[in-house]
């Protein structure tokens, strides 16, 4: 599970980059079809393996022995996965028939013979340096009947050493065409090439305002390679940084296919980290309509109450200040309005939905208030109320953000990329105080992940 970080509102003022994020991925299956596999193996491999067509003297040169036949493939090429699911066995059956036929008066002694053999080639794929599909084959055959004829005794006729060196050298041939079926089919470096450049594109938000993602690739590998009794499998992935980016994305140069890693796939998924920009009116309407909800029943007689008018944030620095505006109102005609200015920097709540301040100074403007006003304000209990008015709550806000994205989800980010999934309740993560807004960092739980297709934009 990845957590997705969204955007809200974004500006050019954002000079702090979010907290660092966990690493996303893209993962591209590559399926080879064993049927294409065998299907070039069969249309390649030649129906002859071996032919001999020789005279040869036995007998201390008595007996001149003219040897005809040929060593012939006797079926299909049968590909399949091997027990353990990490190679290929290729099965070629082949078939010997031969003549052994004397000259002159000896031709009597004339014989035809022959045998059988399946040869089985045990091909273990693997990746080379340069991001190709190899193979490592191994295999032997052995015929049913040793390639002789016993002419007369103890004249025997072989034809075993003639065959051997052409049958190998077909089995050579075989090997290297199922390789390059393989090979071929994998398309290993022009799939991983698309994919690392799938993964160093920028990314477009599924956001209300312009905003985009830069992308910063890490790593690229392949897995093992695996079988089933239809296909070869394995899976190429490449993991990358998203951080924020504001406005519309720029062109981003190409970087170079990395050296290869044989490892397994990462676990599919995003996290992405963007800007949340609150600008000061925004955030000082939120803050009025939080603290509009409560009042403060001051431990006086008559129990006069403080009620919050107003709040207006501005920035100080690095923190921010809130005007909060009280009406003092009561018994007897009691009405009186007061601003006091809490001060303090901005730090998030540990609900995750709601920004509030430390280290806090409370100020009230004395102008206008009789010393018993002043004498309330200056109340502990008071001062907490007023502490508590720069509260700035924006579950709802995050909600109607949670709800925009979700709204958009499929979403391609980028050609060839599609993002899915759920997007979880957002979380503050993260804050910065720029002149004319708060911006903070907004994620989400959930689960999403992005598909690839590395076929669109080739």
């Amino acid at each position: 599970m990845r957590r997705l970080l969204i955007p809200m509102l974004l500006t050019p003022l954002m000079t702090t980059a979010a907290p660092a994020a966990a690493l996303s991925s893209l993962t591209l299956p590559v399926t080879v079809p064993l049927s294409g596999v065998q299907g070039a193996a069969n249309a390649r491999v030649p129906a002859e393996f071996a032919r001999v067509d020789e005279s040869r003297e036995f007998a201390g040169g008595l007996l001149s022995v003219r040897l005809q036949g040929t060593v012939t493939r006797a079926g299909h090429v049968s590909v399949r996965p091997a027990p353990e699911g990490d190679a290929l066995i290729v099965s070629v059956p082949i078939r010997a028939s031969f003549r052994a036929e004397p000259a002159g008066l000896g031709s009597f002694l004339a014989r035809d013979f022959g045998g059988a053999a399946t040869v089985s080639l045990r091909v273990q794929p693997f990746v080379t340096s340069d991001w190709q599909a190899g193979a490592k084959v191994t295999g032997d055959y052995t015929w049913t009947d040793p390639l002789g004829v016993d002419l007369t005794p103890g004249v025997r006729v072989s034809v075993q050493a003639l065959v051997d060196p052409q049958v190998r050298a077909q089995l050579d041939r075989v090997a290297a065409e199922v390789s390059r079926a393989i090979r071929e089919g994998a398309d290993l470096r022009a799939r991983a090439g698309a994919l690392w450049a799938r993964a160093g594109q920028p990314w477009t938000l599924p956001t209300p305002d312009p905003a985009y993602a830069r992308v910063t690739p890490r790593s690229l590998s392949v897995g093992p390679f695996r079988f089933t009794p239809e296909a070869l499998k394995l899976t190429v992935g490449a993991t990358f940084d998203l951080a924020a980016g504001l406005g519309r994305a720029p062109a981003q140069a190409p970087t170079p296919l990395p050296a290869l890693k044989v490892a397994a796939p990462p676990a599919s998924g995003v996290d992405l980290r963007v800007p949340v920009r609150l600008p000061y009116p925004e955030l000082s309407q939120a803050a009025t309509r939080e603290a509009a909800r409560r009042t403060f029943a001051l431990p006086v007689p008559l129990s006069p109450t403080l009620s919050v008018e107003r709040v207006t944030v501005t920035p100080r620095g690095s923190r921010l200040s809130a005007a909060v505006t009280v009406r003092v109102s009561g018994p007897l005609g009691l009405r009186v309005r007061a601003t006091a200015d809490v001060a303090g920097t901005p730090t998030l709540n540990p609900s995750g939905q709601a920004v509030t301040l430390s280290d806090v100074t409370v100020t009230t403007r004395r102008e206008g208030l009789t010393g018993r006003v002043i004498g309330w304000l200056a109340d502990a209990r008071a001062q907490a109320y007023l502490r508590e008015a720069a509260r700035f709550d924006l579950a709802s806000r995050l909600g109607q953000v949670r709800g925009q994205v979700q709204a958009r989800l499929p979403f391609s980010p980028a050609p060839g990329v599609t993002l899915s999934g759920t997007v979880g309740a957002l979380r503050l993560s993260g804050l910065q105080v720029t002149p004319d807004a708060l911006v903070v960092t907004a994620a989400a739980g959930g689960t999403l992940a992005a598909a690839v297709d590395v076929g669109q934009g080739r």
